[in-house]
């Protein structure tokens, strides 16, 4: 009993720190015609993140309370991370956390405000939104950072489940499968004049399993798809200095069907450019994925599902804890005599 008074008596205590973010939007979706507009306002979100560190632990755990199709709200842990620092060129975290994939999945997180335009690229969506990459993953990841002269080398490795058969199902509890996903990723961060730019590039690969189609959202008929490998490549440059926002991805996603060898790939690419003004920022995004013409029965797509998007919008940050958001955007899907979408989107968002 002694031993076990001076033990817990013994425990460092961190300082726990917690935030909260959301949004409240109004949106306007059409097509020009009274049968294709939807209209109406959204307060879906409340992301509760907490953090704290002991000498050189850390701990993160971020809830978002998100509101579904049937307009109720359900509980989503979205992140958890138990951190070591040993060095600046070596970090180790457990835990469920944010693909280092590209470069928008993990700068940019849930809170929106954080964001210059009002919701994060199509390709780069979570897997509930209708993204192409695995933005959340389960596992061991790994990062550094090196000095060279005056310049930064930063290395990202990850071993982790990896997808399901279903791409909206995150495998939280245990992997479906024996193969694990392996991701890299490495950038270079220049000094001097380039002060403020980064350049890099992924290399992720995957064992999927079989299953059946995926979560059926009524847009889609699918057929199931047999074992998968994955392989997605891609690039990515962002700057952000001298109140310049820069941000450019691609990926290539390929599937492979291990039964048949039968192999199909996905293109996407956006970039988005903003600058600013004081506390208001003009902004302008462009977007665009391209399926394969046979379809992809992991994504449920086709070729006619392609499409381009083209945003343009402005931010004013009215404080350091709200900021006001305007956007206009029009999608021009691919299928033949499908009108343009036009999106108009107002949103306030927080962070406290």
């Amino acid at each position: 009993m002694v031993s076990l008074v001076l033990g817990t008596s013994s425990l460092a205590h961190g300082d726990i720190a917690v935030s909260m973010y959301g949004d409240v939007d109004g949106v306007l979706k059409t097509t020009g015609t009274r049968a294709g507009t939807e209209d109406g306002f959204s307060a879906a979100k409340l992301d509760l993140f907490a953090t704290t560190t002991v000498d050189r632990w850390l701990f993160l755990a971020e809830t978002m309370f998100e509101a579904g199709d049937e307009n109720s709200f359900a509980l989503d842990v979205e992140r958890v991370e138990i951190g070591y620092l040993y060095r600046n060129w070596l970090r180790v975290l457990v835990g469920r956390f944010h693909s280092a994939i590209g470069y928008y999945n993990d700068a940019f997180h849930h809170g929106t405000y954080f964001m210059v335009p009002a919701e994060r690229p199509t390709m780069v969506e979570f897997e509930d939104g209708g993204g192409l990459i695995p933005a959340h993953n389960v596992g061991i990841h790994v990062d550094g950072r090196f000095a060279i002269g005056d310049d930064h080398v930063h290395y990202d490795v990850e071993l982790a489940n990896g997808r399901a058969a279903d791409p909206l199902e995150i495998q939280n509890n245990h992997d479906t499968n024996r193969p694990k996903s392996v991701n890299l990723r490495l950038r270079y961060e220049p000094a001097g004049s380039l002060d403020g730019l980064v350049v890099g590039a992924n290399l992720y690969f995957d064992g999927i399993p079989g299953g059946p189609p995926p979560t059926d959202t009524g847009e889609v008929t699918a057929v199931g798809h047999g074992r998968l490998h994955e392989w997605i490549v891609g690039a990515h440059a962002a700057y952000f200095e001298h109140d310049l926002h820069f941000v450019t991805e691609a990926v290539m996603v390929q599937h492979t069907e291990l039964e048949t060898g039968a192999r199909v790939r996905t293109y996407a690419a956006f970039g988005e450019v903003g600058r600013a003004f004081d506390k208001v920022t003009p902004y302008a995004r462009y977007e665009w994925t391209r399926f394969p013409r046979e379809g992809d029965t992991f994504y449920a797509k086709t070729a006619d599902d392609s499409y381009q998007t083209a945003s343009l919008g402005v931010k004013h940050a009215t404080s350091d804890n709200i900021a006001l958001k305007a956007q206009a955007a029009v999608t021009f899907l691919r299928a033949p005599g499908v009108d343009p979408l036009v999106t108009l989107t107002a949103q306030v968002a927080f962070a406290f």
